[in-house]
């Protein structure tokens, strides 16, 4: 895929026996994306999931340069089949660069959709450059077990 400056964008997926290189050349940069995931994983445990296939790494290359990392999942639903992108970092690598690819590799995978999570100032963005819609709302409260009957 190629942007308007004439660069070509690919995502590289990265294979399991190179998680620990790309993790020395960059992608350990994705301990940023756990940090707000509200403690749900962090980055030592999300190397741990792409070590054991659970989850594809994917290096963001714009044909000079990797200039971001994320991470994808394929979720088999009952309706339908998604590819959710569940951690991404692109410091001024403009993610929205990549979109096309993303949507060619989901469907290579057999995806209909792509979901992502994503805080208000991504959702906003999100929906303004590359067509995301809200779904549903994920809403979440503590449960205080020492005062449990």
């Amino acid at each position: 895929m190629q942007s308007v400056d004439g660069r070509l964008m690919q995502l590289w997926p990265v294979p399991l026996e190179q998680i620990d290189r790309a993790w020395r050349d960059g992608a350990a940069c994705l301990h940023e994306a756990c940090d707000v995931s509200g403690g749900e994983i962090t980055g030592s445990q999300l190397k741990m999931l792409l070590s054991r296939g659970e989850r594809t790494l994917i290096a963001m290359h714009d044909g000079t340069e990797i200039v971001g990392w994320g991470v994808v999942r394929v979720d088999q639903l009952p309706n339908l089949r998604t590819l959710f992108v569940t951690d991404l970092v692109a410091h001024n690598g403009h993610f929205e660069r990549f979109f096309e690819a993303l949507k060619t590799m989901a469907a290579s995978l057999g995806c209909s959709t792509i979901r992502c999570a994503a805080g208000p100032a991504q959702a906003r963005l999100y929906r303004m450059k590359l067509g995301f819609q809200p779904v549903y709302t994920i809403l979440e409260c503590e449960v205080d077990h020492a005062n449990l009957p």
